[in-house]
Parts: C-alpha cells; structure tokens; sequence
C-alpha cells in the first residue's frame, strides 16, 4: 500500500488546464500530445490525474453522470467506456498503489478545471450501465470538496451559499482562504507591505503551472515576491512549487534584470523544508501564529 504523499503540488480550489497539469508533471516539457491526456483520467508516476465533467459531456462526447451530493459529502465517478475494477489502473487505485487527484468543471466550453483535492474511495460497483455502456462506478470523498465547491464553483451549478460555511466549523481548505484574505487585506501591517506593494492582478497570479498566492512589487520596482501560503506545516515539496512561479515570474514578467525573490508562509516546517531551503538562499520562511483572546466588558 502506498504512503497516500503525492509527489505533485496542486492547489485546492483554484483552476487548471491540462496545459499548467501537464507542466507541472513533466516542467520545461510539457505534457504528452494526446493520448489519454485529452480523456477522462492519466497516470503519472505514482498518481492518477482524473479530468470530471459534472453534469456536462466530455470533449470526446461522452457524458458521465458524474456529481456531487452535497448532503453525504460524496463524489460519484465514473470511469471510462468499459473501464472495470480488474484493468491495472483500477487495480492499483482501489489497493491505494496510486493517488487519484480529482479536477472538476461544470462547463466544457472552460478550458480550467477546479482541483478538488485527493480522492478516497468509499466503494465501487463493476458493469453499471450508462448512456456509454457499462463501465465502473466509484464513490468517493475528497477533504473539503464542499467548501472547494461553495467557493469556485458558479453558483447556478450548485444549490448551497457560501454563508453556510459561517455555520460550520472552518475546514482546513476555509482556513487557507481566511489567511490569505488576512495577508491581501492587512498587507500595509505585515512585515512585507514596508518594502513592497501588490502587483497589478497580484492576488492568484495566473502562471503557466497555476496560481501562485500573492505577487509584490518592491517600491524601488527591481525585485518581485511571490508567496506561498500554507495553512499548517509545510514540507520541501513547495520549494519546487514556489521556483516553479518565481521561474514563470523572471521569464515572463520581469523586465531589466529585476530579481525574484520567494517566500513560504506556514505554520511550521518539517526537516525536508530546513534541507531545501538550506541551499536556496532566493527563498525565505515565515512562521505565522493565531492569538485569540477574551477581554471582559
């Protein structure tokens, strides 16, 4: 059984093509021409990359009733035209051999889809009969797939408010959102708002392998900072994800030999982080901390 650790760093809540998921499996090449990277679901290494369509047909034409319900916290999936539990890639995801990253759009006229987050299979049921033959039915769970849903999703697609979340305790998902809402709103307090300003647009900076959290402008304009937010601990793997946009930001948007500098925000590291950083001096690691506190009137 496999340590349920990807080796891939995708965002929860926020969009991809297959383009920027490509770039990201396979950097400075990109991905695969065709194949089953232009279908439902591809394998990378240890991961399976699952492309939903909920509610809509595929490009391929074919039309799943894939969705999600809301009152169980469940995901139904469906595999490809006579996909069946004893082919390998399925064999090797009900065993837990591979990780299945789960991204959902309701439109396929949007190239972008939304990363749910990874996947638990609850169940499955061989030879069930869909508008495309028989194939394989799974129901699943992926942390926070509600709120993921509540936040990116148009609303037309979905029954819930965002407001419900004010109810319920805060998901780890929320809790990201609220700090990064506290760093765009407050960003003059911070430390980094003396030195520097948001860029234009700065706030989920599209890059060609997804969004990065917040992009600064240093005052003098020689030097941009791109941050990293996590909402807990934080381990090497945003080292590669945090160059990957400070790489994107000196090819493509900075001029006249502006520098790039990075910046990891998280509650903690773990060693595999002190390791990396310890040879990337571009970088910097901030650890934040939430006071709370009751005074008496």
């Amino acid at each position: 059984m496999l340590n349920q650790i990807s080796n891939l760093s995708f965002k929860r809540g926020f969009e991809y093509t297959r383009k920027s998921i490509g770039e990201i499996c396979y950097p400075g090449v990109g991905r695969p021409a065709g194949g089953n990277w232009d279908t439902g679901y591809t394998s990378f290494e240890n991961n399976l990359i699952i492309f939903m369509n909920i509610g809509i047909p595929g490009k391929t034409g074919h039309d799943f009733d894939n969705y999600f319900d809301e009152q169980n916290n469940t995901i139904t999936w469906f595999g490809k035209p006579n996909a069946h539990s004893n082919q390998p890639t399925f064999k090797k995801l009900l065993n837990k051999e591979i990780i299945p990253h789960f991204f959902a759009r309701y439109n396929s006229k949007k190239p972008e889809f939304i990363y749910l987050g990874i996947g638990s299979i609850i169940k499955f049921e061989d030879g069930v009969n869909t508008k495309q033959g028989p194939t394989i039915k799974l129901t699943l769970t992926c942390n926070d797939a509600k709120e993921i849903i509540d936040f990116s999703m148009p609303s037309e697609n979905k029954n819930s408010q965002k407001n419900e979340l004010i109810s319920n305790p805060a998901s780890s998902f929320v809790m990201e959102k609220h700090l990064e809402d506290y760093m765009f709103k407050n960003w003059k307090s911070t430390v980094f708002g003396i030195n520097y300003d948001i860029y234009e647009n700065g706030r989920q900076f599209q890059t060609d392998t997804g969004p990065l959290d917040i992009l600064a402008l240093r005052n003098d304009n020689k030097e941009f900072l791109v941050l990293e937010l996590k909402r807990d601990k934080a381990s090497d793997i945003v080292v590669g994800q945090t160059l990957r946009y400070m790489g994107y930001i000196k090819n493509n948007i900075a001029k006249n030999n502006q520098k790039v500098r990075g910046c990891i925000i998280a509650t903690e590291e773990d060693q595999g982080l002190r390791n990396a950083l310890s040879i990337t001096p571009d970088i910097d690691f901030y650890k934040y901390q939430v006071n709370f506190s009751l005074n008496k009137i």
